[in-house]
């Protein structure tokens, strides 16, 4: 019986080409060179296709196994990786929120990442706990992961989930990792952000090639499930891909969905949503293409 697997990729960089090591050594980064291996392994045991074909392949009477490559946040690193896959005939999906890339807005996380890969965590914590005289109370709440398979320090939960998730009328989380981003990493935001992510004239380039597929993850690529107008975040993705793509491909950033959001999603005539949820698909005739499901790439594939 044939299936068809979907793989899930972020950032693609050596080490040697960043300031910030610290933040590529996160497991589901990948080196060019480990990225290439990962690619010669998936095309020695699928057949590649885009997004937009799923619905075209027979599962029930085929014996070929099929894998869709894509790509989250849109990252200038992608280009690269477009570049590379074009050359060697490969499909990829990339999908891309809008705020990067028609507001020079950094992604909330990737700020995160890059301050906690910028000064010590435990200097960072003690920063962080100097406003507060709750501080063992601050600490308890946000130092606890839900993650069963967690491979970070205390200190790396605690930065990212209180610069995530404490949000009140005294103290506005958003606006004091703008303070830390300036202080720790870079004071020209906006030069930094206009590198890290792809531009509209790259993303012309890999929506003219009719092997790729470009779609959306969101506006500021939020988990949706904890934003008060998802209409509008979704509304705002769809008119960018639109000018792409007349097929509407999402990913849900951080996974986070509900009925609601499909909802949305059906009314922008999205044909097909990922998710995180690992899952290899045997029978398309039981798939919502609304809940798609995708592996870890960097954490499935062997590299080795």
């Amino acid at each position: 019986m044939a299936t068809v697997r979907a793989f899930m990729y972020h950032d693609v960089r050596d080490l040697a080409d960043t300031e910030f090591p610290d933040r590529y050594n996160l497991r589901s980064f990948l080196t060019k060179n480990e990225f290439k291996k990962q690619i010669d392994i998936i095309k020695s045991r699928y057949v590649i296709i885009k997004s937009t074909d799923i619905h075209t392949i027979d599962l029930n009477n085929d014996k070929t196994d099929y894998a869709v490559l894509t790509f989250d946040d849109g990252l200038s690193d992608h280009y690269s990786v477009y570049e590379y896959l074009s050359s060697i005939d490969a499909s990829a999906t990339f999908l891309i929120p809008s705020a990067p890339v028609l507001e020079q807005k950094m992604i909330h996380s990737h700020k995160i990442q890059f301050i906690l890969a910028s000064i010590s965590e435990k200097l960072l914590v003690e920063e962080i706990l100097q406003n507060f005289a709750n501080k063992n109370e601050i600490w308890d709440k946000y130092s606890i992961t839900k993650w069963k398979d967690n491979w970070w320090s205390k200190e790396m939960i605690f930065c990212t989930n209180f610069l995530r998730y404490h949000n009140t009328l005294s103290f506005d989380n958003y606006a004091y990792a703008d303070h830390l981003f300036e202080k720790h990493v870079s004071i020209d935001a906006e030069n930094f952000i206009r590198d890290f992510y792809l531009n509209e004239a790259q993303i012309e380039e890999i929506s003219r090639n009719n092997t790729m597929t470009v779609g959306g993850h969101g506006y500021t690529s939020e988990n949706l499930l904890l934003l008060d107008d998802v209409d509008f975040d979704i509304r705002e993705s769809h008119k960018l891909i639109k000018k792409y793509s007349d097929d509407f491909v999402f990913s849900y950033p951080n996974g986070g969905f509900d009925q609601n959001i499909k909802d949305v999603l059906k009314d922008c005539d999205c044909t097909l949503s990922y998710t995180v949820q690992p899952m290899t698909i045997t029978d398309l005739d039981s798939v919502d293409y609304l809940e798609f499901p995708r592996y870890d790439g960097p954490q499935r594939i062997g590299t080795t």
